[in-house]
């Protein structure tokens, strides 16, 4: 074997070897993929039990009190751990200055329990219970600050996210001169 047949197979060997790696990480996705789908499902199944017809009422409440108001963008997703409706202020247009509140649907382990889990013993181990998830409501004025709440008290997380619609929304919008 000549020189330039050895560079070629070394070339070949290193190139096989990480076709080799990319499909072995292909199959750990997709079996982590297949072991998070039922608590995938479960989570879909509380939010459109507990939430679902809720998020929806929020946004149309908001969009009502916000109508006419080019400053104030909201956005509502609906696909179950992913489920959040927020509401953006731009203050300050031409450095886009904004101001934030949201309301998510939230896993409270979800560093331990997620599709990108290495743990894949936390996944096979999970407990399919309505009080591992819960309502994070956040403001994010200064820092990213949150509050959770239990899914039986979302009552109080719908209360307290008006309440930062009222201040950090409509009033510090009112205060900047941006809504009227």
């Amino acid at each position: 074997m000549d020189f330039i047949d050895k560079l070629d197979k070394k070339l070949s060997d290193k190139k096989n070897k990480k076709k080799l790696k990319e499909e072995e990480e292909r199959l750990e996705y997709e079996k982590r993929v297949e072991l998070f789908k039922p608590i995938q499902n479960f989570c879909m199944e509380v939010y459109e039990k507990h939430l679902a017809d809720d998020f929806i009422k929020l946004e149309k409440l908001f969009k009502k009190h916000t109508k006419n108001q080019k400053a104030i963008r909201i956005l509502f997703n609906s696909r179950g751990l992913l489920s959040k409706l927020e509401i953006e202020l731009t203050y300050d247009e031409i450095n886009y200055h904004t101001q934030e509140i949201k309301i998510q649907f939230w896993h409270k382990d979800k560093k331990e329990v997620s599709l990108y889990s290495n743990e894949l013993e936390h996944i096979k181990a999970y407990k399919f219970l309505d009080t591992n998830l819960c309502l994070r409501v956040y403001s994010c004025t200064a820092s990213v600050d949150y509050t959770e709440f239990e899914l039986k008290d979302k009552e109080k997380a719908y209360e307290y996210f008006n309440d930062l619609f009222q201040k950090e929304i409509i009033s510090f919008g009112e205060d900047m001169g941006v809504i009227k």
